[in-house]
């Protein structure tokens, strides 16, 4: 008999990086008894729900938030997606240190301390949300794509040290999205990208969400990338 994901609810979701506009599509189709979510720009307006928290940051509320988290059964999302497209040649050193800055080490500092509640709760659930660029680089996005292949490295490392007290580390690889980004793409670059996918179209949020709920639900798999991106070759 197969998992029936969309009947599945999740306990606790955490995601930082709410603000974007994949966190903000799961955050409506996730089924959650609690959600924290960390963002910049997004708050209380996005959602009026009582099971949704909003706090612009984690380090600087954390012995609150610890507390709303000990004894739960936590999802751990986590969005990273600055990026200054440029040519390698003419890449600015503040460019590429504003992307390792926000998608490496503020991921890393994050991950790090919400971990240690995972590790107290004896259960957690890792997912860092990367991009197919992690792998295959692509041009004019070699600082996002170093960003995102340090991503990797992070998440193996979490899995290594984490898996013994039941805190699993796995990359989410997605391919493209109709997002108001990929949506500014003119249509010959668009055809161009989507041509290199197996399936020829854009990704849906419904095989995200099922690939979160797959993850979030899986004892056995750990420090492996689960692959969103339509066969992109």
């Amino acid at each position: 008999m197969g998992i029936n994901f969309n009947k599945m609810d999740l306990d606790t979701v955490v995601i930082f990086g709410a603000g974007s506009f994949l966190a903000k599509k799961i955050i409506k189709r996730i089924n959650f008894k609690k959600a924290i979510c960390f963002s910049k720009t997004l708050n209380k307006n996005f959602s009026k729900s009582k099971k949704i928290l909003f706090f612009k940051s984690y380090l600087d509320n954390q012995e609150k938030i610890n507390k709303l988290l000990n004894k739960k059964k936590i999802t751990v999302i986590f969005f990273n997606n600055t990026t200054f497209d440029n040519l390698i040649l003419n890449k600015d050193h503040l460019e590429i240190s504003k992307e390792i800055s926000e998608n490496i080490i503020n991921t890393f500092n994050n991950a790090r301390e919400i971990s240690k509640v995972l590790v107290k709760n004896n259960f957690g659930r890792l997912i860092f949300i990367n991009s197919t660029r992690a792998l295959k680089g692509d041009i004019g996005t070699s600082g996002y794509s170093i960003s995102k292949h340090g991503i990797l490295g992070m998440m193996k490392s979490f899995s290594k040290e984490l898996s013994r007290f039941n805190v699993t580390s796995n990359c989410l690889s997605l391919g493209f999205f109709e997002s108001p980004l990929f949506k500014k793409i003119n249509k010959k670059t668009r055809d161009s990208l989507l041509s290199k996918c197996d399936n020829k179209s854009v990704g849906d949020i419904g095989s995200l969400v099922n690939a979160i709920k797959f993850i979030s639900n899986s004892n056995y798999v750990t420090g492996s990338t689960v692959f969103v991106d339509g066969g992109y070759q």
